[in-house]
């Protein structure tokens, strides 16, 4: 079921925001829900600050529905999405795993956070409930995170995934949630399941019936998105020619890619940049994401800073430092997409 109530409508154009020079959505990739006591509020503004329209925001499910009793813990994910939309945000909401400890395969360790459901239909009846909550606050759906590395899936296989898009697309949409639902943005690293791989396997077992977009994180650290020297075939951007060429090929031409998250941390790791080189990166791929036609969105990830120490990559993606202040690709982006 493709959705063609055209998937930018879906994402009202920011006030001061040329559409014509700016065609693909601009949003920023949130993690603030994985954390307690998160200034919410602020992070709305500090993305919408730098002309960002929306914001991709994680609805975990080992947080939401930690027992069966019924009970759904919505507070955090409540206040993420009163305070994206009271600041004109726009919102495509990720329903990620892990499953929670009742939920997960025998002798599954508890602790890891690749931990997928004994029984997929628990995940649809999840993203019902999700559905039936915020349907009318949500512009898009994306359906589990990097399901292609088993740090967030196990096993990480397009087999195992199936059956979780499968039932939360159907659990979605009977909730009355129409929205164009993505699927989980495919890690660039080729440790594990190659994301163009997936992607293939995705059409292989039947899987093009429950998704309106095919999500991809073409990381390409520390290159811009289209001069990562490694791999001899465009590098962790390959995912993007190769993978709408899986897309074409499968009679899916009308479907979009849709890029959750790309990002550059900062810092003095082989992976990190200064910070003007971030700005110089990020700027160029949103630029290259906005000149194909097949690109609907491109989350910036992410907004702030999670720590001070330059040495931990995963700590420095943000358009905004730890103490709040903006970084060069703030002020770049603010003059790129207003």
């Amino acid at each position: 079921m493709l959705i063609t109530v055209g998937v930018l409508a879906s994402f009202a154009v920011a006030p001061g925001q040329s559409a014509a020079s700016v065609r693909v959505v601009v949003g920023v990739a949130s993690v603030s829900t994985q954390y307690a006591g998160a200034d919410f509020i602020g992070e709305a503004q500090q993305i919408r600050a730098v002309g960002a329209k929306a914001i991709r925001i994680p609805a975990k499910w080992n947080l939401i529905q930690p027992s069966t009793s019924g009970n759904f813990s919505w507070a955090r994910l409540d206040s993420a999405v009163n305070a994206a939309r009271s600041s004109g945000l726009s919102i495509l909401m990720n329903l990620e795993g892990p499953a929670p400890v009742w939920a997960q395969k025998p002798g599954a360790n508890p602790f890891a956070n690749g931990n997928a459901p004994a029984d997929p239909a628990a995940f649809g009846r999840f993203a019902h409930q999700v559905a039936l909550r915020y349907a009318s606050r949500v512009a898009a759906w994306e359906i589990w995170n990097e399901p292609n590395l088993s740090h967030y899936l196990i096993p990480p296989t397009a087999g195992e995934y199936v059956p979780l898009l499968r039932s939360a697309f159907n659990g979605i949409r009977t909730a009355g949630g129409n929205q164009p639902i993505v699927t989980g943005g495919l890690s660039s690293l080729r440790t594990e399941t190659r994301d163009t791989t997936f992607i293939a396997d995705l059409y292989s077992l039947g899987a093009k019936d429950y998704f309106d977009g095919i999500g991809v994180h073409p990381y390409t650290l520390p290159y811009p998105i289209t001069a990562d020297p490694r791999g001899g075939d465009g590098g962790g951007a390959a995912v993007l020619p190769t993978g709408r060429a899986t897309m074409v090929t499968n009679g899916d031409a009308a479907k979009s890619m849709w890029i959750t998250e790309f990002g550059q941390p900062t810092g003095n790791t082989p992976a990190s940049t200064s910070e003007i080189a971030q700005s110089r990166i990020i700027i160029d791929a949103v630029n290259r994401a906005n000149g194909l036609a097949w690109i609907a969105a491109i989350f910036i990830f992410t907004s702030r800073d999670l720590s001070t120490n330059p040495a931990d990559d995963n700590s420095n993606f943000g358009l905004y430092r730890f103490d709040g202040s903006p970084k060069p690709v703030a002020d770049a982006l603010r003059g790129q997409l207003s």
